[in-house]
C-alpha cells in the first residue's frame, strides 16, 4: 500500500466519522483555502479522486493539502507554511 492509498483510507475514516474537520486545499489559482467541513464523499472522476465537502466544494485529491491536521503525501513539507495561515 502506497502513501496515497493510506491517505485515501484516512479520508474514508474521516468521512465515516461524520464530524467537522479543518480542511486545507489549493484552488486552481494556487490560493490556499482553509475551512471547517464534513468530508461528504470520495469519488473517482476521469481517473482523479475527488473529495466532496459538506460546504459544496469538490476538490481533486491532488490539490488537498491537509484534513484534520494530517497532510497529504503530496504536501508533507507544507506544515510550517499552513500553520501560519489565519482562519
Amino acid at each position: 500500500m502506497n502513501n496515497t492509498t493510506a491517505y485515501r483510507t484516512y479520508l474514508d475514516e474521516l468521512m465515516n466519522s461524520r464530524r467537522y474537520v479543518k480542511v486545507q486545499y489549493f484552488t486552481e489559482l494556487h490560493e490556499l483555502i482553509t475551512l471547517n467541513a464534513l468530508i461528504a464523499s470520495l469519488s473517482v472522476e476521469a481517473e482523479d479522486t475527488m473529495v466532496s465537502l459538506s460546504s459544496g466544494e469538490q476538490i481533486p485529491l491532488t490539490r488537498l493539502v491537509s484534513a484534520d491536521g494530517h497532510f497529504s503525501p503530496n504536501y508533507e513539507g507544507y506544515a510550517p507554511y499552513c500553520e501560519t495561515c489565519d482562519w
